[in-house]
């Protein structure tokens, strides 16, 4: 019942923070600026644990798309080796750096490009998480040039459209 639970939590918050980048991609000109960066049709994926959720999305030149399953394998690959893990890492109670000075993932693909996915997934978190909560799991809290009201908005909007 417990792994459900956390599975289910981490699922939410894969969906989450698909919503809050592409609400970010329009707000957030940093954000912006590294999504162009990417190379249109590379595909990331986020995978959570064995038998867990995996967030797949592709960058189309334009949008971030959230993809159901690649048709190949993604080039860029983030893969927590434990649900557990991941779910610390998504509810705030660990940051990226601290399950990297952990060993709790492996990346592949090119380690800019994944590195990239990495930023983008910290940069959201700064707006999701409030900033006591940022402090603690992000090497530095970023200056937000949005209102963190006017991105969960946002965010939600996208998370509830992508639900239906």
């Amino acid at each position: 019942m417990r792994r459900r639970l956390q599975a289910m939590i981490v699922a939410a918050a894969l969906r989450l923070v698909h919503a809050a980048l592409v609400a970010l991609q329009k707000l957030d000109p940093e954000v912006a600026a590294e999504l162009r960066r990417m190379p249109v049709g590379m595909t990331y994926a986020i995978h959570t644990g064995h038998n867990a959720p995996s967030l797949f999305v592709e960058w189309d030149g334009q949008r971030l798309l959230r993809i159901p399953h690649p048709e190949q394998a993604a080039l860029c690959t983030l893969r927590l080796k434990a649900l557990a893990i991941s779910f610390r890492l998504f509810t705030g109670q660990m940051g990226l750096a601290h399950a990297y000075a952990q060993h709790a993932f492996t990346l592949s693909g090119e380690i800019a490009d994944v590195m990239r996915l990495a930023r983008l997934v910290n940069r959201a978190e700064a707006y999701l998480f409030p900033p006591i909560l940022s402090r603690r799991i992000l090497p530095e809290l970023p200056e937000l040039p949005v209102s963190r009201l006017r991105v969960y908005a946002r965010t939600l909007v996208g998370f509830l459209q992508n639900a239906c």
